[in-house]
């Protein structure tokens, strides 16, 4: 509870330890996803075999993982973060081990199908684990800081580990590459916790059948636009980097080695800023997040319609918008998991973070084998067999748009009846800019801001009715009640208003889980928090809020 003294470790350093595990543990994830792309040429000796058998092994390894997602949600779900974590570094280090002396396909085949599957346990383990430890308004920006540092483990891959094969050979490299799952199995069984004290979960036999869990997350209109939100941002990117990317540039497009490297490092190092700000505009304007997702997927449609369409091969500069468009599309593919995480209940959010990266690979694997095909059928690598092919990306963008349309409509009619108001993307875009009015008026004078809003009236379960300034989605299907209050207010106005607010949260129908008070400055937050707190404490009341100036 913010302005009292927790009762739990909310936000904590030691909050902070735990994701730290967590992060380390998808970074080793990423390290051994992506450890087989620097080892595709060393592959093609070991196990005599053609580039279209080795090509295999990435299909095998990403078909697993996408297979594994709603599985995956259900196991953490059901047994936690830490058992899930620490069982799929588990399988990597087997399957690392296993590729390590492995001399023949059906054995790396295996060891690729291992590896998937302990890389499917981790993200959205890691992801479960966070709404326990932190306050709701962080985990957008840390599920987006999540992905972002966690993708790190591809230089440990593309560096370390590159220099190891060729240094030391095979067998050392990917001994070495098992030795860091096993370490991270080691760290996360002994040290990370689900909770915080106080705030453990229902033990696994208290949850539903698969069948009702996975039904019931399915039955959740917003469930399913995630998956489409997920499905028009991600597959952009994870298209490019993991099959086809080098091939068009060097083959189709006929650029040389550096420039391609050139590229990729621009991919790389533009998507660095993005995490961060595509999480804040998602807390910032959570009723607009599938706008939002739509704005950034269409910064990859447009400058690949122009690649495709350009007469002969399309100029760097125009690359390079490419690159930024899909740096900012990958991150944008976690606008899913908020709104996904907004819409179900807590015990069901790690079922649903699988349903929802299901989409964005379902989109790629279906596409890369769709492309392959086209190629062949065109006699190779040429640039306008490449334009053919690659222009099926815009199949795919069209039928995410037409699914995120289709469920958008029907979570929102679900939200009015819940007392959702959804206000236009022009009146988000003119309180943003008002944001920017009040910021530079309380640096000038604070008290010259005056705190006004307009009035959304809920009735109670005695039939009486309160004013708020609206209703936001919140987490674990509950809402928040965003509170205005007016620059006088005296203590006597704010002891009655603590009322108001007990009852909102005790009337069921209205969902409503917690309160985030908007103050006009820093001064009349931090007597607000106090007011607050002092008067829960009083009457032995809980309740889940958050005091902030409304220039934040």
């Amino acid at each position: 509870m913010d302005g009292a003294v927790p009762r739990t470790p909310i936000d904590s350093p030691r909050a902070w330890f735990m994701w730290s595990l967590g992060v380390l543990a998808y970074a080793a994830a990423v390290m051994q996803r992506t450890s087989f792309g620097v080892a595709s040429v060393a592959a093609t000796e070991r196990f005599a075999a053609g580039a279209s058998v080795v090509s295999l092994f990435v299909v095998v390894q990403l078909l697993t993982y996408a297979g594994m997602q709603v599985p995956a949600g259900v196991l953490v779900d059901r047994f936690g973060s830490r058992l899930v974590v620490g069982c799929g570094a588990v399988l990597m280090c087997l399957g690392q081990l296993d590729l390590a002396f492995s001399t023949n396909v059906v054995s790396a085949m295996i060891a690729r199908v291992l590896v998937g599957a302990g890389d499917a346990l981790t993200f959205t383990a890691v992801l479960r684990f966070l709404p326990a430890w932190f306050s709701p308004g962080r985990i957008p920006v840390l599920n987006q800081f999540t992905g972002m540092v966690g993708q790190g483990g591809q230089l440990l891959s593309s560096i370390p580990l590159a220099a190891l094969l060729a240094l030391n050979g095979w067998t050392p490299a990917f001994i070495a590459a098992a030795s860091l799952s096993a370490l991270v199995a080691t760290l996360v069984f002994a040290l990370l916790r689900d909770a915080p004290p106080g705030r453990e979960e229902p033990i696994a036999g208290a949850q539903p059948g698969v069948r009702k869990q996975v039904a019931g997350v399915l039955r959740e209109p917003a469930t399913r636009l995630a998956f489409w939100i997920h499905w028009i941002c991600s597959f952009w990117p994870m298209l490019f980097t993991l099959m086809w990317g080098y091939p068009f540039l060097l083959n189709g497009l006929g650029y040389p080695q550096p420039v391609v490297s050139g590229l990729f490092t621009v991919l790389v190092l533009a998507g660095l800023p993005f995490g961060p700000l595509i999480g804040l505009l998602s807390r910032r304007a959570p009723l607009q997040r599938t706008n939002l997702a739509l704005i950034l997927s269409l910064g990859c449609a447009m400058p690949w319609a122009a690649i495709l369409l350009w007469p002969g091969s399309a100029p760097v500069w125009l690359l390079v918008l490419l690159m930024i468009g899909m740096a900012a599309s990958g991150p944008g593919s976690g606008i899913g998991f908020d709104i996904a995480r907004a819409a179900n209940p807590l015990r069901h959010i790690g079922t649903a973070t699988g349903v929802v990266i299901v989409g964005g690979f379902s989109a790629v694997l279906l596409n890369v084998w769709l492309i392959g095909v086209i190629l062949d059928v065109m006699g190779g690598y040429s640039l306008t067999a490449f334009r053919w092919a690659m222009a099926t990306q815009f199949l795919f963008y069209a039928v995410g748009i037409v699914g995120a349309y289709i469920e958008r409509a029907r979570a929102r009619k679900l939200d009015r009846e819940r007392g959702v108001r959804h206000p236009t993307l022009a009146a988000v875009l003119r309180r943003e800019w008002s944001n920017l009015r009040v910021q530079w008026r309380i640096f000038r004078s604070p008290a010259s801001v005056d705190a006004t809003a307009d009035s959304l009236v809920l009735t109670l379960d005695d039939d009486r009715t309160v004013q708020v300034a609206a209703v936001l989605p919140g987490t674990g299907g509950q809402l928040v009640a965003i509170d205005v209050p007016p620059a006088d207010a005296t203590d006597d106005w704010w002891h009655r208003r603590v009322g108001d607010y007990l009852d909102l949260v005790a009337t069921g129908e209205l969902e409503i889980g917690s309160v985030e008070v908007r103050c006009p400055d820093s001064v009349s937050t931090g007597r607000v928090r106090t007011i607050l707190a002092a008067d829960l404490a009083a009457r032995g009341a809980d309740l889940t809020f958050e005091v902030v100036a409304r220039s934040r």
